[in-house]
């Protein structure tokens, strides 16, 4: 892919932690990159834990990292969390790409229905993206991009220490 020396590149993505009771999402902005695995939507969202993470890249250089997380929602969420933040963050005006291999953050800016999931952070999202000149989101494979692989890690890592955290609180 060439890059634009204008645009914002944000790789974004999360994954999920089935199995547990007391979930934690994180998300991880850093501008550049980003993997998500999508949880399940048939399942109940405080029963599984996801981790999501961000990376921002502009001409040609990594500029921020961002990682946010929380118990009991989803990694769909904390990527839509994460995306409002950054487009509220970077300057008004801003062409921003994000990139993911999460296909279903491809209509953070449909206007949500009574079936849409998180229609509140879609509605922020649509919002945030009217400051900028342009925003959109581009999939991307996986296994192509080291910088989604290493992301994956740091927010599976980060998800980890919330959860350890959560159970050292409780004791």
């Amino acid at each position: 892919m060439v890059q634009d020396s204008t645009t914002y590149y944000v790789w974004i993505g999360g994954s999920c932690d089935y199995g547990h009771k007391e979930p934690t999402h994180e998300a991880r902005a850093e501008t550049k990159l980003v993997w998500a695995l999508p949880c399940k939507k048939e399942e109940d969202e405080s029963q599984h834990a996801g981790g999501a993470a961000v990376v921002i890249e502009h001409d040609g250089s990594i500029i921020s990292r961002d990682v946010i997380s929380d118990l009991h929602t989803t990694e769909f969420r904390m990527m839509l969390t994460l995306m409002v933040k950054v487009m509220n963050e970077l300057p008004d005006g801003s062409d921003i790409l994000f990139l993911t291999n999460a296909a279903y953050i491809q209509n953070f800016d449909k206007t949500p229905t009574a079936k849409s999931a998180n229609p509140d952070l879609i509605s922020q999202c649509i919002e945030a993206k009217t400051r900028h000149s342009s925003v959109s989101v581009k999939i991307v494979p996986y296994h192509k991009s080291p910088l989604l692989i290493e992301t994956h890690d740091m927010a599976t890592e980060a998800m980890a220490k919330t959860r350890k955290e959560y159970h050292h609180d409780i004791q």
